[in-house]
């Protein structure tokens, strides 16, 4: 995972990845880049907390160097996406670090990548980079906004690396980090934190939705439906599924659990639409929450809402 891939990693690069990793454990913002020297010109990555929305259109940057010289760097954005943890992983237990990530934000545990470009011409020594987002931020950690994340330059010039990578036997393509931004999409679940709640737990929470696009039509093969894996703020080996259905322009969604342990934020999910595009924003028909006896019950309704991205 060196973005600056042609250099050996030191001893101390060693330590920072692994410093660097440890922090996707806590969903923390990284107080260095990764790696934490480079030569101006190389790409570095830098792991900036778990923000709803962050992105590159939302997001500006600058870097102050050792003579206290400010330079825009937002242009030298080329990526900002999610990173998630192998589910097989710890993060994924119910632990201290991810509850609170969790239950502080309303949102899966990932973490944020930004990956830049250092401008050329820089001097030699300590420097820091400084983000400006209006992502929203978890409240257990510091917004992303009061924090200066620091990187020393390295004698020399470097070179913005491609990421190239192997494309079959023998073949070779440069990687496109744009791939792993999101697409555009229709986001629903609940606002977080409730005003409605605390609330009950749930068996099943359903959402019907009515999404118009320029074929006029969803089908199985032209939408692609996200939900956000919650399910660890219960306790492990919850049996939880979710399940779509689509006619004509309306999309069915149900979350289910069979011993009743839903959380009303569990029922978020995300829209995307391929090869079309969404005509507006969808509209919700209902929101309807059930209890373990099938018995339809009061939920906060009035606080569930999709928008654009």
């Amino acid at each position: 995972m060196a973005f600056v891939g042609r250099d050996k990693m030191n001893n101390n690069q060693t330590l920072l990845f692994f410093l660097f990793i440890l922090s996707l454990l806590h969903g923390c913002t990284a107080l260095q880049s990764f790696p934490h020297a480079a030569r101006s010109g190389d790409t570095v990555a830098l792991a900036v907390g778990s923000p709803l929305n962050m992105a590159r259109e939302n997001t500006t940057a600058t870097l102050t160097d050792i003579n206290d010289v400010v330079t825009d760097i937002t242009s030298n954005i080329r990526s900002i996406f999610k990173l998630y943890a192998d589910p097989d992983s710890k993060v994924y237990n119910y632990s201290t670090p991810t509850w609170n990530l969790v239950s502080s934000s309303g949102h899966a545990p990932w973490i944020s990548i930004v990956v830049l470009d250092l401008p050329v011409g820089l001097p030699e020594g300590s420097a820091s980079i400084k983000f400006n987002t209006t992502a929203t931020y978890p409240s257990i950690g510091s917004h992303l906004n009061d924090r200066e994340l620091a990187i020393e330059i390295l004698p020399g010039e470097g070179v913005s690396n491609d990421f190239t990578y192997e494309f079959g036997v023998g073949s070779s393509l440069p990687g496109n980090l744009n791939l792993l931004e999101p697409q555009p999409r229709a986001i629903y679940g609940h606002l977080f934190p409730s005003t409605e709640c605390p609330c009950p737990d749930y068996a099943a929470i359903e959402v019907r939705t009515t999404i118009s696009t320029n074929a006029g039509v969803i089908s199985n093969d032209s939408i692609r439906v996200v939900p956000q894996d919650l399910t660890l703020l219960t306790y492990s080996g919850r049996d939880f599924t979710h399940g779509v259905t689509s006619a004509g322009d309306e999309l069915l969604v149900t979350f289910l659990s069979t011993d009743g342990t839903l959380k009303h934020f569990e029922a978020q999910f995300s829209v995307v639409l391929y090869p079309n595009k969404f005509n507006g924003t969808p509209v919700i028909d209902s929101i309807k929450y059930f209890d373990i006896d099938g018995n339809e019950v009061a939920g906060p309704a009035s606080e569930f809402a999709v928008s654009l991205k």
